[in-house]
C-alpha cells in the first residue's frame, strides 16, 4: 500500500511540474507575442552619434549607430501617443521627426524607423508577425 500511495504522490507531483512548465511556457510566448518593439536602421551613409525615440512615459536611447546597423529595444504603452525621434550624425546633420502613434491597449507593434541620407526619418508601424 504504502508504495501506491509513494507512487501516487510522485505521479502528482510529475503532473504538478509538467503544468507548471506548460504555464510557463505559455506565458513566456505570451509576452514575446505581446512585446512592443523599436528597430533604428542606419541607412544615412554616417554614422548616427545619439538617437532617442520618446514617449511621454519612456525615451529610448541608442548610441552610436553605425551606417548599414540596425538596433532594436522593446517599448510600453502607457497611453495614447506619438513618438519624438531626435537624434544626431556624425557630420552634425540634426535628426528630428514626430511620427507614428500609439493607443494604450495596442500590443505586438512593430515599429521601425530608418535614417536615410541627409538625415531623412522614416518610421513604419504594424502589428509584429505580419
Amino acid at each position: 500500500m504504502a508504495a501506491v500511495a509513494g507512487l501516487t504522490r510522485r505521479s502528482f507531483l510529475a503532473l504538478a511540474a509538467v503544468a507548471g512548465l506548460a504555464a510557463i511556457g505559455t506565458g513566456v510566448a505570451f509576452r514575446e507575442h505581446t512585446r512592443n518593439e523599436l528597430t533604428v536602421t542606419n541607412r544615412s551613409g554616417r554614422t548616427i552619434v545619439s538617437l532617442e525615440v520618446s514617449l511621454p512615459w519612456e525615451t529610448l536611447r541608442f548610441e552610436p549607430i553605425a551606417d548599414g546597423e540596425a538596433v532594436s529595444r522593446s517599448f510600453r504603452i502607457v497611453s495614447d501617443a506619438h513618438f519624438a525621434i531626435e537624434g544626431e550624425l556624425a557630420d552634425g546633420t540634426r535628426l528630428r521627426a514626430a511620427e507614428g502613434y500609439v493607443t494604450n491597449g495596442q500590443y505586438g507593434e512593430a515599429v521601425r524607423i530608418e535614417v536615410g541620407p541627409g538625415g531623412a526619418v522614416h518610421l513604419r508601424q504594424q502589428r509584429r508577425g505580419r
